[in-house]
């Protein structure tokens, strides 16, 4: 009878912490949209993820991190990083931060002159980031929606920090770099 308490109290007990962190806006699940962006770091289409909204209360966001970003738009059509929005949540990460110089040349992306990763990336222009901007691509970049379409983000724009992935269950866990290989490209989520 003891144990069956104590299991019932720890239960309570996570059960409370999980719902105040998750009023508070401290923890926040974000669904993919049927899209892609970040496949296959994050699956495409029905992948959800848990974000944290803490860490970016303290600091600011640093490269090669796993950002939640809030959006005017539609997941099917274009999209605005606005901080006042709530139509969208767009995951990329961060690959330039304000005072960096972003390029994509020769299939890869540049920062400040050096390769940021082996992920085939289509060339875009020269970009200086500004001062409170971020400048975020999508792991799978033949078919993301990010700062190549948009622009650099306004960092009051970015809330959370990508944590775990928790669907689907066989991939559940902190996001992978990247696996190896080209980007997984459009119509996986047709």
């Amino acid at each position: 009878m003891r144990v069956l308490v104590r299991i019932l109290f720890v239960v309570a007990v996570l059960a409370g912490a999980f719902g105040v962190l998750w009023f508070t806006g401290l923890l926040v699940p974000v669904s993919q949209n049927g899209t892609a962006d970040m496949a296959p770091s994050i699956p495409g289409c029905n992948g959800r993820v848990l974000v944290e909204g803490y860490t970016y209360r303290r600091r600011d966001p640093h490269r090669s991190e796993i950002v939640a970003i809030h959006a005017s738009g539609s997941p099917d059509g274009e999209v605005t990083p606005d901080a006042d929005a709530r139509d969208v949540t767009l995951t990329s990460r961060v690959v330039a931060i304000p005072g960096d110089v972003v390029v994509g040349r020769d299939g890869n992306a540049y920062v400040n002159e050096f390769k940021i990763d082996d992920i085939q990336t289509a060339p875009f222009p020269r970009t200086e980031v500004g001062p409170d901007r971020y400048f975020v691509l999508g792991d799978n970049r033949s078919d993301a929606r990010d700062s190549r379409d948009f622009g650099p983000v306004p960092r009051e724009a970015i809330f959370g920090r990508v944590l775990w992935v928790v669907w689907p269950l066989g991939d559940f866990g902190s996001p992978e770099l990247r696996r190896e290989g080209p980007p997984p490209g459009s119509g996986l989520c047709d």
